[in-house]
């Protein structure tokens, strides 16, 4: 089940007939890296807020939070991209509203560009690398928050000095997770990839359209290859921790 379709995969990208790597494929395999590299570092960033207030403060209606962040993991690619183009749509309703208040449509079509790709893999991946991150959070031992602020220490502090190294490899993991899963997104990537060539569409588009089963092998064995280097430092950086 695992073995022989990945050596039935590597057959048709070295055998197989039709084109092999060139330009395009090198610029979608790009700007997929870039782009997951940039929703990787930004959601982990963000995501640092949420999760600390969930773990070790007292949030007003905490459950109701988490299930807000647990929704948008639900969706399916392909919903979060819609929604997407309602809101930076070229009738969006951020383009319609700015045309209401200032004469004139901001952020028109920004769905389609890496604006919009940025944005909506941030709409799930946020939510994802919160959630990882509470947990390691609540892994702490309060004693240590608690010596830290009775020798004067305040929260910014402690947050930067202590908590941070102390869940540096759960941080760095959740990096790697939301690197990873973001380069395989696809549905997102289909619905508003039109002004940005990334390497899912790329294979989709290589296998129903060109009919070129060596091209989207090739394009298939470089996102395995990435993906299986990302894990395999997600849990190099965990084991320490463990």
């Amino acid at each position: 089940m695992l073995v022989y379709p990945l050596g039935m995969l590597a057959a048709q990208a070295f055998r197989g007939t039709g084109s092999g790597f060139d330009a395009m494929m090198f610029l979608a395999l790009r700007n997929s890296v870039l782009l997951s590299a940039a929703v990787a570092v930004l959601s982990t960033f963000i995501g640092l807020f949420p999760a600390w207030a969930l773990a070790r403060t007292r949030v007003p209606g905490a459950p109701f939070v988490r299930v807000a962040l647990t929704l948008p993991l639900t969706f399916s690619g392909v919903v979060v991209g819609f929604l997407a183009i309602l809101m930076l749509g070229r009738v969006g309703f951020v383009p319609r509203m700015t045309e209401r208040l200032f004469g004139m449509p901001l952020l028109s079509g920004a769905a389609y560009g890496a604006l919009g790709l940025l944005l909506a893999y941030l709409y799930f991946e946020i939510p994802r690398a919160a959630l990882a991150m509470e947990s390691a959070f609540r892994q702490i031992d309060p004693i240590y928050d608690a010596a830290a602020a009775t020798l004067g220490a305040p929260p910014s502090v402690r947050l930067r000095r202590l908590i941070l190294p102390l869940t540096l490899p759960a941080l760095l993991s959740t990096l790697l997770i939301t690197f990873s899963v973001s380069l395989g997104s696809f549905g997102v990537a289909l619905m508003l990839s039109r002004r940005l060539t990334l390497l899912p569409v790329e294979i989709y588009t290589a296998f129903t359209g060109l009919l070129d089963d060596r091209r989207a092998a090739i394009m298939s064995l470089l996102l395995i290859v990435i993906a299986l280097l990302a894990s395999a430092a997600a849990r190099a950086v965990r084991r320490p921790h463990a």
